[in-house]
This record gives C-alpha cells, sequence and structure tokens, in this order.
C-alpha cells in the first residue's frame, strides 16, 4: 500500500515540528514547509532519522507562487497529498486595535489568513484528482473570544475557523474534510512577537480576559492534531478545543 502523504507548513519549529516528528514514526511521507529553511531543514533531517521520507520546501506561505511551489513539489515527489496541516502562523505586538499600525495589520492577514487561504485553493484540486483528503487548521482559543490586546490575532482565527466550517459544509460529498485544533497557551516560541509590548497594564487586562487554563506542549497539542487528522470524516467542520479548561463551548 502506498504510503499516505502529509504536507504541513509551518514545520520548522513548534506544533508543526512537533506533529511532523510524531507522524515521522508513523509510515507518513512529509512535505516540510516553512519560510525558516535552517530551522526547516533540521526538522527534515530529523524526520528522515526517525524513518521518514521527507522533503523540505522553504516558503513564504502568503506568496502565491511559492504556495504554487510546494504543492507542485509534493505532488511531484509522492505523487498527491492526503493530509494538509494548515498550520503557519504569527502573533504580532499585543495592541488595542487603533494603536495597530497598517503594515502589522497587513503582515498578520497575510501569514494567518492568506496564507491559510492560498494553501486550501491550490490542495484542494490535488485532493479533487486523488478522490478526498482531510485538511487541518490550526485555529485558537481567539477562534472562540479575544484575549485582550489581541483583536487583530483573534480576528484571523475566527476566519480561519469559518474557512474550516465552509470546508465541511461544502466539500464533504467529494470526501474532502476539515478539522480545526483550537490550543490555548502553548508552551512555543509564537508569542514572543507578541511580548515585546507586555506591561503591567497589558498583563493584568489579558489576565481579567483569559480563563484559568491549563499550559500545553507542542507534544501534547500534537497529539490532538492527529487525531483531526485521523478522524476527519466525522469531524469535519468543526473545532477541537484544546484551550486546557478555559473554553467552555
Amino acid at each position: 500500500m502506498m504510503k499516505k502523504v502529509v504536507v504541513i507548513t509551518g514545520a520548522a519549529t513548534g506544533l508543526g515540528r512537533a506533529t511532523a516528528l510524531k507522524l515521522a514514526t508513523q509510515g507518513f511521507n512529509l512535505v516540510l514547509v516553512d519560510f525558516n529553511e535552517q530551522q526547516g531543514l533540521q526538522t527534515m533531517k530529523d524526520a528522515q532519522a526517525l524513518g521518514a521520507e521527507a522533503l523540505f520546501v522553504k516558503a513564504d506561505v502568503s506568496n502565491e507562487e511559492e504556495v504554487k511551489h510546494y504543492v507542485a513539489q509534493a505532488v511531484e515527489t509522492f505523487g498527491t497529498i492526503d493530509f494538509f496541516f494548515n498550520n503557519a502562523g504569527i502573533m504580532v505586538p499585543f495592541r488595542l486595535l487603533h494603536d495597530y499600525t497598517t503594515e502589522e495589520y497587513n503582515r498578520i492577514m497575510d501569514i494567518n489568513l492568506k496564507g491559510p487561504f492560498l494553501g486550501i485553493k491550490h490542495v484542494i484540486p490535488v485532493m479533487l484528482a486523488n478522490g478526498g483528503g482531510t485538511i487541518i487548521n490550526t485555529v485558537s482559543s481567539n477562534s472562540f473570544k479575544p484575549t485582550a490586546y489581541n483583536g487583530i490575532y483573534s480576528a484571523t482565527k475566527h476566519a480561519l475557523a469559518a474557512f474550516t466550517k465552509s470546508i465541511g459544509q461544502d466539500y464533504q460529498e467529494q470526501q474532502i474534510y476539515a478539522v480545526g485544533v483550537a490550543p490555548n497557551t502553548m508552551q512555543t516560541t509564537i508569542a514572543q512577537s507578541a511580548t515585546v509590548t507586555l506591561d503591567a497594564t497589558v498583563g493584568a487586562a489579558i489576565h481579567a480576559s483569559t480563563g484559568k487554563n491549563i499550559a500545553a506542549t507542542a507534544d501534547e497539542v500534537a497529539e490532538s492534531m492527529i487525531f483531526a487528522m485521523e478522524n476527519g470524516k466525522l469531524l469535519t467542520g468543526s473545532i477541537i478545543n484544546c484551550a486546557g479548561g478555559e473554553i467552555y463551548n
């Protein structure tokens, strides 16, 4: 039986890397996509050391030509795409909405929303030709409610949750499924760019607007990513709440 093919964006670090390394031990062919070439290549080498056939493709997920390239490389190397982890994402500094610059707005929208859209746009035709597939979108507890000083990030994650629901609604007859995975506090480096504006006022507002929750490791959330991948047919159009008790929804 041919090995299933998995494409993961944001695979160099954090949740993408943890998911890749777990799948590397389970007999999948991996296409690892990231703008961070040095750490992306390291993830590829580590996955290969665990027994996987793995390919790294450097790409800016907000650049359509580069998205087309990583999709084409996946198909050229492994024949198709069975599973797509739409995982790449960033944060920007904590601010009130009127304090954000247009450049910050454009940057986070490009990576967190345009990037997933372009991935969906170019992966779905491959899945249609393949008879189906499953898309896993990394959303957030901010897809349910925003934390303080985090409005633009939350807007991107609400929108990505909407993409998830739309795919679930519109493609199930074509056997293409979509599931969102929504962590909250995760022990990765994604928040480093946000905390540059963290002071006592911002910290107090974030604490007040965020329910008590259990912080998760990337490895723990990766287990939910793989669960979503394996159960796309039943979970399609839904969001797996991994917010560690913050969100009751």
